[in-house]
């Protein structure tokens, strides 16, 4: 008798048992779906971040070397100007202005050095001139090139804050759609049950 006893309880356990390991597994398969997709959608919104500060970062580092470069460019420039005035400077004392026999007309020191400070001062002018366009055109390309850092900057700021607003009701929506998962599978369970038990 006692035997039949524990024979029945452990038929009721094993009954009972199999529905609710069922259960859990179903449960779990749900959990586990849903756990996956949010672990995805992260990982997926992590990418698009670090891609963002990639695209910046790279952004920065083109602007500083294009800065790099026209600075290198102009300090060759200005090393070019020095060496040529070195050159024309040292050329001008080789050659025999004050050497050759006096003439009808003689031009006095003064006026020489008056003439060379005239043609000092108009190359210089010519100079500055010629330089003017490539100045503006140099000042236009590094304000074109900051204005396009900054918007860069703001737009991946704002496509951050749009993302960042809709997280929640994303979240709220993933929420709901895994409650309504679990809600449909245990719907389906205890019909399936009811099914069998009216068989």
């Amino acid at each position: 008798m006692a035997q039949k006893k524990n024979e029945t309880v452990l038929s009721a356990v094993e009954t009972i048992n199999p529905s609710a390991e069922e259960s859990v597994a179903v449960g779990s398969f749900v959990n586990t779906f849903w756990d996956q997709f949010e672990l995805s959608r992260e990982r997926a919104e992590q990418l698009r971040e670090n891609r963002e500060d990639a695209y910046i970062n790279a952004l920065r580092e083109v602007i500083k070397f294009n800065k790099q470069f026209r600075n290198s460019v102009g300090n060759l420039y200005q090393q070019s100007k020095k060496t040529n005035k070195e050159m024309v400077s040292e050329l001008m004392n080789q050659l025999p202005f004050g050497k050759e026999e006096p003439k009808d007309e003689e031009v006095s020191p003064t006026d020489r050095e008056e003439l060379k400070n005239q043609f000092v001062e108009v190359s210089g002018q010519l100079e500055k001139i010629a330089l003017t366009p490539i100045k503006s055109i140099v000042h236009f390309v590094d304000q074109m090139e900051d204005n396009f850092e900054k918007n860069a900057e703001s737009g991946v700021a704002f496509e951050r804050n749009r993302r960042n607003a809709w997280l929640k009701v994303r979240k709220q929506y993933v929420k709901l759609a895994k409650d309504s998962h679990l809600n449909l599978v245990e719907r389906g369970k205890s019909s399936f049950k009811e099914l069998i038990k009216t068989k």
